[in-house]
């Protein structure tokens, strides 16, 4: 018989949370589950944690990368293998909180929906502000159908495309994984891999039952000040809008959903604009980076948010050293605030 849920986890480095969180996955009440890891070229000791669960676990299957290709990648593998007739995502550093698939794979039957959208939890690090995130992904009482899924997600903000807080139709995901162009992306893999499960799935629910998922705030790029490295990493995610042009234009829906698209990417640029506000230093490099991969546009809305669009100068080289004396002078001002970053999905004022 097959499981009545597939977890999927993709992992890379998670050797500090990643016991704690497959615990918390394998002593669900539910037995009938299988937990899919897939081990996305990790340099640290979380092979060796994984072996050590895989020997007293038949229902934990580990897939292995030899390299690190994103968190879409790793998804779309274990979605290959998953035979649950419910599809859950859990990230490594995360933990499914006592009793969750049991109550969740009921409400989900009860529902007959596609999608179930539940309360979770944030655990967040100390001085991290969490209340922009806590707005993000606020759940109501609310049903969806049809292409309004996609809208109330991307367009209308009234839920997040955040995959951890959501049990969906197993056969849906798998559906979805066949039009979904792999993209080695690892920022905004989420967002993407919303998109594609959002747009194949009928009917959508959410509840404001729960909490059932404990998320960590404060360990990734969201929430703390991203250095070079992290930034080209959010520039690569450019490539998740040609994708999904390029996946409705076959379906023949772009015109229908241009504005849809456009939504997407103002979610995207919106948080390029954030992280760029908090660089601790702003190059010629950067600034050629940005425009690259999402056009002088995003730069435009850049220095309307620092307040030197009008500033007139002599050269691209000094306006760049004004850039960054604003941008160091606004951090500071800005350390004993609630901070700068804006909640993904808002607008830079």
């Amino acid at each position: 018989m097959p499981p009545i849920i597939s977890i999927i986890i993709p992992i890379y480095n998670a050797e500090a949370t990643l016991a704690r969180c497959l615990k918390s996955v394998l002593t669900q009440s539910l037995r009938e589950i299988e937990v899919i890891c897939i081990n996305d070229g990790s340099t640290d000791g979380s092979v060796e944690i994984l072996k050590q669960f895989v020997a007293h676990e038949a229902r934990l299957h580990v897939y292995s990368f030899e390299k690190n290709y994103g968190t879409v990648i790793a998804t779309k593998l274990g979605l290959l293998n998953a035979k649950g007739k419910y599809v859950m995502f859990v990230d490594s550093d995360d933990v499914l909180l006592p009793g969750a698939c049991e109550k969740l794979a009921r409400m989900i039957e009860e529902y007959g929906v596609d999608v179930l959208q539940f309360g979770i939890k944030i655990s967040a690090q100390p001085g991290i502000d969490i209340s922009g995130f806590k707005k993000l992904i606020r759940q109501q009482s609310m049903t969806s159908e049809g292409v309004n899924i996609l809208y109330d997600c991307f367009a209308l903000h009234r839920f997040s495309h955040n995959i951890a807080n959501k049990i969906f139709r197993g056969d849906l995901c798998r559906a979805a994984i066949v039009s979904m162009p792999d993209l080695s992306i690892r920022q905004f893999a989420d967002l993407y891999l919303a998109f594609f499960f959002l747009y194949y799935a009928r009917t959508s629910r959410s509840v404001t039952d729960g909490p059932y998922y404990e998320y960590s705030f404060g360990n990734g790029i969201s929430t703390r000040t991203p250095d070079e490295k992290q930034f080209v990493d959010l520039c690569t995610s450019s490539a998740i809008l040609p994708a999904i042009e390029g996946f409705l234009r076959r379906e023949h829906a772009l015109d229908k959903n241009r504005f849809l698209l456009e939504s997407i990417g103002t979610i995207i640029k919106s948080d390029v604009v954030n992280k760029l506000l908090v660089l601790p230093e702003i190059t010629k490099e950067t600034i050629d980076l940005t425009v690259k991969n999402w056009g002088s546009e995003v730069i435009y809305d850049f220095l309307k948010a620092t307040g030197l669009l009008d500033v007139k100068c002599e050269s691209r080289c000094k306006l760049i050293t004004m850039l960054v004396d604003r941008n160091k002078k606004q951090n500071d001002t800005l350390t004993s605030a609630e901070g700068i970053i804006i909640s993904v999905g808002q607008p830079a004022n």
